[in-house]
C-alpha cells in the first residue's frame, strides 16, 4: 500500500508504522509492506526486561570485584555470562520498541541462550575442587582433574555447536530465509548441554552421597542395604565426628572458625552448589522444549515461561552462588587447591615405605652407580612434569 503524507504529520505517522516502513520517498509518500514480527506476536515486556539488565549489572559488579578472592576461572566464566544477560536483555528492551528488528531480536535469542555455557564452565570445575577438598577416594572417575576436562570440553563443543545454530539463524533471518536449520542446530547444542548436565549431576549425587551419607554410615559401622534408611541415626552424626575420614590436608580449611562468613560459606556450598545446579539444569531444559516446539511455538510466544523458567532460574542460580561464594567458602586468597591427578591424594602416593628406600639405597651402593645418573633422571621427569602441567590450576 502506498500514500502521500504531509511533512508535518509524517513524524507521527512513522512511529505508528515505522516497523514496517520499507522506503520513504522526498515528496514525503512512503511505501509499506505489511510484515510478521520476530516474536510471533509476543512483546517483549518493557519493566522486566528493564529490571533484568539492572539485576545482571549488579551481579556484573559483583563478580567483577570477587577476582580479589583469586578464583580466577569462576569469576572470569560468570563475567562472560552476565555480559552475554545483559546485551540479551538490551536486545529484548530493543524489541519492545520495534519488533521488526533482526539485530535486536538475533542479539536477545543467541546471547541468552549461550549465557549459561559459561555459568556452568565456572560449576564444573567446583567438583573437582571438593574432590580435592575431601579426599581422592570419593571420585568415580580415575582422577579428579578428568571432572575438569571432560566437562569445560563438553562445554565448549555446546558453545560453538549454539553458536554455529545462532549463526545460521541469523543469515537466515537476513536473508529472509527458514530459521529451520539453524533452530536443528540450536536444538543439537542444547541437546549436548542437557545431556552433559544429566551426568554431571549424577556424579554430583554420587560424590555428595559418599562424603556426607555413607561416611556417617561407614563411622557407625552400618552395613548393608537397608542400614540406608536409618536416616535419623545417620543424619545426627555431625560432620565433625566423621571429619577423620577426610583428606588430612585440607582439614584446617573444613574446620576453619576464625572467621564465621567463611565458616558458614563452606558448611552451606554443597547445598548452594546443588540448588544453583539444579536452577541453571531446569533453565536448559526450558530452552530445549522452547525449540524443539518451535519459533512459533506455544511456549516461545508465552513470555511468562521465559520469565519463570529462564530469567528467574539462571539469575537466582547466579545470586546463590554469589552469596555462598567459592572464593570466601575455599579461603582463596590464603589456600591453594591445585587440581591433581591419581585415584589417591598426592601426599599418599609421594610417601615411601623406609625399608624400599633402604634396599634401593643398598642396591645403589653395591652397583657402585654415581648420584649424577639420579639427578640427571630427577631433572627429566620434572620437565616432562612440566610440559604436561595441569591446565586448570588456579
Amino acid at each position: 500500500m502506498s500514500g502521500y503524507l504531509p511533512p508535518a504529520f509524517l513524524e507521527d505517522t512513522l512511529k505508528s508504522v515505522s516497523a514496517n516502513v520499507t522506503h520513504i520517498y522526498p515528496n514525503g509518500t512512503i511505501e509499506i509492506i505489511h510484515r510478521k514480527s520476530y516474536y510471533s506476536g509476543l512483546v517483549p515486556n518493557l519493566g522486566f526486561n528493564i529490571a533484568m539488565i539492572v539485576i545482571w549489572s549488579i551481579i556484573l559488579g559483583a563478580e567483577t570485584l570477587s577476582l580479589y578472592f583469586k578464583q580466577y576461572w569462576f569469576s572470569i566464566t560468570f563475567i562472560c555470562a552476565a555480559l552475554l544477560e545483559i546485551v540479551g536483555y538490551a536486545g529484548r528492551v530493543w524489541s519492545h520498541f520495534n519488533l521488526y528488528a533482526r539485530s535486536a531480536y538475533l542479539m536477545q535469542m543467541i546471547c541468552l541462550t549461550i549465557a549459561p555455557v559459561f555459568t556452568m564452565a565456572g560449576m564444573y570445575y567446583q567438583l573437582a575442587k571438593l574432590i580435592e577438598i575431601y579426599s581422592h577416594k570419593f571420585s568415580i572417575l580415575p582422577s579428579p582433574v578428568l571432572y575438569s576436562q571432560i566437562f569445560i570440553f563438553c562445554d565448549i563443543v555446546s558453545l560453538v555447536v549454539q553458536a554455529a545454530g545462532g549463526g545460521i539463524s541469523g543469515g537466515a533471518v537476513k536473508r529472509d530465509k527458514s530459521v529451520k536449520p539453524g533452530e536443528h542446530v540450536f536444538i543439537a547444542g542444547l541437546s549436548i548441554q542437557v545431556a552433559t548436565m544429566s551426568i554431571f549431576l549424577f556424579l554430583w549425587c554420587h560424590f555428595a552421597y559418599l562424603v556426607f551419607y555413607k561416611s556417617r554410615m561407614d563411622h557407625l559401622g552400618l552395613k548393608g542395604f537397608k542400614t540406608h534408611f536409618k536416616i535419623s541415626q545417620i543424619c545426627s552424626v555431625s560432620q565433625e565426628d566423621i571429619d577423620y575420614m577426610y583428606r588430612e590436608k585440607f582439614a584446617p580449611l573444613r574446620n576453619d572458625t576464625t572467621s564465621k562468613a567463611r565458616h558458614l560459606s563452606f558448611k552451606w556450598f554443597a547445598w548452594a552448589f546443588t540448588v544453583s545446579v539444579c536452577c541453571i539444569f531446569v533453565r536448559c531444559a526450558y530452552r530445549l522444549a522452547e525449540l524443539v516446539d518451535g519459533f512459533k511455538g506455544f511456549i516461545i510466544t508465552h513470555e511468562v515461561y521465559f520469565i519463570i523458567l529462564d530469567a528467574v532460574m539462571i539469575s537466582f542460580a547466579t545470586v546463590i552462588m554469589l552469596v555462598i561464594f567459592p572464593g570466601i567458602a575455599f579461603n582463596g586468597r590464603e589456600v591453594n587447591i591445585p587440581i591433581t591427578r591419581g585415584r589417591t591424594d598426592p601426599e599418599l602416593d609421594q610417601s615411601e615405605d623406609p625399608e624400599g628406600q633402604s634396599s634401593s639405597s643398598a642396591m645403589s651402593e653395591k652397583s657402585g652407580g654415581p648420584e649424577d645418573k639420579t639427578t640427571e633422571l630427577e631433572e627429566k621427569k620434572s620437565i616432562f612434569k612440566k610440559i604436561f602441567n595441569n591446565p586448570f590450576k588456579k
